[in-house]
């Protein structure tokens, strides 16, 4: 556990400096969107990346934590996946385990403009939602 610092110089001046830490244990979701507004025409689509964070907003490499996603308004969801080539888990599923800290939820526009909302939760950790749009 730590911390590693980069400092980069150019003529004797520091021009950029870079801090990566080790993260702690997982305790929040963060969601982000490819696209928040999708077109309503029935087959649009917005990928929605889901990270596991430590409480400092640290990406934690190992957590395979299980997210439960739901969707409200003018959406569902078309599939979920994490990256993971060994993985069991149906891709029509609302949920799925995190790989490396990370899994995706893909929303597919129902043919009606509106507003979507994306839940993503996990026992014991703080859940997150994002707004999207469908035009």
């Amino acid at each position: 556990p730590g911390t590693v610092k980069v400092v980069t110089r150019k003529d004797g001046k520091e021009v950029m400096t870079k801090e990566i830490h080790t993260a702690g244990a997982p305790a929040q979701i963060r969601l982000t969107a490819d696209r928040i507004r999708i077109s309503a025409d029935g087959s649009d689509l917005s990928f929605v990346t889901a990270e596991v964070l430590d409480k400092d907003g640290n990406l934690c490499p190992n957590a395979d934590n299980r997210i439960d996603f739901s969707v409200e308004g003018k959406a569902f969801i078309a599939g979920t996946d994490n990256g993971n080539q060994i993985s069991l888990e149906n891709f029509k599923s609302p949920h799925r385990k995190a790989f490396y800290g990370k899994c995706l939820a893909v929303l597919q526009n129902n043919g009606e403009k509106g507003n979507i909302r994306l839940r993503a939760s996990s026992a014991g950790i703080e859940e997150a939602v994002i707004k999207l749009q469908s035009r």
